[in-house]
C-alpha cells in the first residue's frame, strides 16, 4: 500500500462523527438543523465534508451534543490538515522526476544537513525540500534565479548539481555569526592572506577563514560535486555578508590559492548583485580576466615575473626555488603559472607542486 493510500484511510471528515451522534441520539439531519439554527443544506455539506465546521458551528454543536467546541474545532482542523497532506504527498510524488538531475547519493555520503541516506525516492524529495528550505522543488529562490543563465562548454555540466553545492555553502555559512561586510578590511586582510602562500592552502585554511570572517565573508571549502566543474564562487548572500566557496577541482595547491584571490577580486572590484562562478572551460569575459589579473599580481607581480622569465631563469629547478624564496611564495605556484603561460610543459617540475 502506498503512502497516499495509507493516509487516505485516516482522512475522516468530522461529519462522520456527527452522523454517529445523530444515530445515537435518534436524530435526523433536519432535527440538527432545527436545534442549531443552521439550514439543512449546510448541515448536509458539513456531514459530507464539503463545508467546514466554523467556530460558530462548533459552539452550537457543543450545546446540542454536550461536547466541547474545542473538540469540534480540533476535529475540523485535523481533517483539513489531512486533506492538505494528501495534496502534499501527491506533489512529492510528482517531484520525484527531479531526482535524476540531483547527485543525492554523493550528497548523502558527505553527510550534508537534511540529506539522509535512503533509496526511497519519496524520502529524498522530502529531504531535499528541507535542504533547500522550500515548500516545493519547483519553487525558485534568488540564488537559483541568478544561476539560471550560467553556462559551461562541458556537455556534462549540471546546473542542478552546482545549485546543490552552492546551497551547501549557504547552509554552512549560516551556522556562524559574521560582522558586516567591510571592503577596506578585505583589502587589508588580503595582504595578510598573501603572507601565508608559502604554505599549503589546506594547512592555512582555518587562518584564512578567520581573516575573511573579520571582513564579513564566509569561506567554505568543499570538494566539487560530480558535473559541477567549478573551482570557486563568490557573491553577497545579503548586503552585509558575502561568501566564497572553493572546490578541490584540479587537485593542486596552486589552483586553490589562485582561485581564492580570484574570488576575493570579484568581491573587491565587481557588482555586489552578481554570483561570480569560476567554471572550467567557461568563456572568459572582461570581469573574469580582471579577477585573473588581480590574482596573478597579488601572488607574483607582473614586473617581477616578467623579469624572471625574460632572463630565462625558469629552466632550472634551483632557480625556481630561489625565485620562490625571494618572493615569499611556494615553488608550486610559480610552476603553475609558468605551465599555464606556456613557458614550461605541463609535465615539467611537477615535483614542486603540492597535490591535494
Amino acid at each position: 500500500m502506498s503512502k497516499l493510500d495509507r493516509l487516505n484511510e485516516y482522512v475522516i471528515a468530522p461529519g462522520e462523527t456527527i452522523l454517529e451522534l445523530l444515530e445515537v441520539n435518534s436524530m435526523t439531519q433536519l432535527d440538527l438543523a432545527d436545534k442549531t439554527g443552521i439550514n439543512k443544506k449546510t448541515i448536509n455539506e458539513i456531514i459530507k465534508g464539503k463545508a467546514p465546521i466554523t467556530t460558530s458551528t462548533a459552539l452550537k454543536l457543543e450545546y446540542v451534543f454536550n461536547i466541547p467546541a474545542s473538540f469540534w474545532n480540533n476535529l475540523e482542523s485535523s481533517y483539513r490538515e489531512s486533506l492538505e497532506r494528501v495534496k502534499d504527498i501527491e506533489s512529492i510524488i510528482e517531484e520525484e522526476k527531479y531526482l535524476d538531475e540531483i547527485p543525492y547519493t554523493e550528497m548523502a555520503k558527505r553527510n550534508w544537513d537534511w540529506i539522509e541516506k535512503t533509496r526511497d525516492a519519496f524520502e529524498k524529495v522530502v529531504n531535499l525540500r528541507k535542504f533547500f528550505s522550500v515548500a516545493s522543488l519547483e519553487f525558485n529562490t534568488e540564488l537559483k534565479r541568478k544561476l539560471a543563465f550560467r553556462k559551461s562548454n562541458n556537455d556534462k555540466f549540471s546546473y542542478e548539481a552546482l545549485y546543490c553545492w552552492l546551497r551547501y555553502g549557504e547552509i554552512q555559512s549560516n551556522k556562524d555569526e559574521y560582522p558586516k561586510f567591510n571592503m577596506e578590511k578585505l583589502k587589508e586582510n588580503s595582504k595578510k592572506i598573501r603572507e601565508l602562500v608559502t604554505n599549503p592552502f589546506l594547512e592555512k585554511l582555518d587562518e584564512i577563514k578567520i581573516l575573511l570572517k573579520e571582513c564579513g565573508i564566509a569561506l567554505i571549502y568543499e570538494p566539487h560535486l560530480p558535473n559541477t566543474y567549478v573551482n570557486g564562487v563568490s557573491y553577497k548572500i545579503t548586503s552585509d555578508k558575502a561568501i566564497i566557496m572553493i572546490s578541490d577541482r584540479g587537485k593542486k595547491d596552486d589552483i586553490l590559492w589562485f582561485t581564492l584571490f580570484h574570488e576575493i577580486a570579484h568581491l573587491i572590484k565587481h557588482s555586489k548583485k552578481e554570483v561570480f562562478i569560476d567554471l572550467e572551460d567557461a568563456e572568459d569575459n572582461d570581469i573574469e580576466l580582471e579577477a585573473d589579473e588581480y590574482a596573478r599580481n597579488i601572488l607574483i607581480s607582473d614586473n617581477i615575473y616578467k623579469k624572471f622569465v625574460n632572463n630565462n631563469l625558469f629552466y632550472k629547478e634551483e632557480n625556481i626555488i630561489k625565485f620562490s624564496l625571494d618572493n615569499n611564495i611556494s615553488p608550486g605556484i610559480v610552476v603553475g603559472r609558468l605551465q599555464k603561460d606556456g613557458y614550461i610543459g605541463w609535465n615539467q617540475f611537477n615535483n614542486l607542486i603540492t597535490r591535494i
